[in-house]
């Protein structure tokens, strides 16, 4: 892990070629053992969420997206900022920011009754 106290600034023409290779190679090897340590986690993740939870059959996924909804219908914005992100219908511009969309939608959505309405 890089840290002040190991970090050492290089100067133009301060490192022979051979010394430039080796800490190359060492960097590129940090890096693909960073990447299959991310990938190996990513489809740890995924492969958890896709597990049963609840006697009935509901995954961790499911469980997870129903909180999401739970908490947008409750006020949360942020909820509701990574439903619609998810869904791809989250454009943060300047426009919805004035005009403060994200609250107005979830404003409606607690109006919304439905089997899984969560009274605030």
């Amino acid at each position: 892990m890089a840290n002040i106290e190991n970090l050492k600034p290089i100067q133009k023409g301060q490192l022979s070629s051979e010394e430039a290779k080796i800490r190359g190679s060492k960097g590129g090897i940090a890096s693909g053992q960073a990447r299959r340590e991310k990938s190996s986690m990513k489809k740890l993740l995924k492969s958890m969420l896709e597990e049963n939870a609840t006697k009935d059959g509901k995954t961790y996924m499911e469980l997870a997206t129903l909180g999401l909804i739970k908490g947008a219908v409750k006020g949360d914005s942020k909820n509701y900022k990574v439903i619609l992100e998810t869904l791809g219908e989250y454009n943060n511009t300047e426009e919805d920011k004035k005009d403060g969309i994200i609250l107005e939608l979830v404003e409606a959505l607690r109006d919304v009754k439905t089997k899984w309405y969560v009274k605030s």
